[in-house]
């Protein structure tokens, strides 16, 4: 599973607390969706998550660490990355390995 691709459909069918595995795994990879690569384009590096996901992308997919995703969140206060849709499954992810790492 760790060389595995998660797409936002694969994400959308699962429930929350199945995410327990991605966090569990050194890495995972996720193909964004065209509306959050917009996105990551729009915010550019305003914030410490957008510069992370940037930074790790390749090709429209980015991998991402789960504890550096929660530093690059909690370090800016926020829990969420700022003006990206509640409704993306990238934002889903990117909450919950910040919610996890400040249990």
């Amino acid at each position: 599973m760790a060389d595995e691709i998660l797409t936002s459909e694969k994400l959308e069918a699962l429930e929350i607390e199945n995410f327990e595995s991605f966090s569990e795994q050194c890495s995972v990879k996720y193909r964004l969706e065209p509306d959050e690569l917009e996105w990551l384009e729009w915010v550019g590096e305003c914030y410490l998550i957008s510069t992370y996901l940037r930074k790790n992308l390749d090709d429209g997919v980015v991998t991402l660490y789960p504890n550096e995703v929660a530093d690059a969140l909690i370090d800016e206060g926020i829990d969420r990355a700022p003006c990206l849709s509640e409704d993306t499954q990238l934002q889903r992810l990117l909450w919950y390995f910040c919610a996890i790492d400040s249990d």
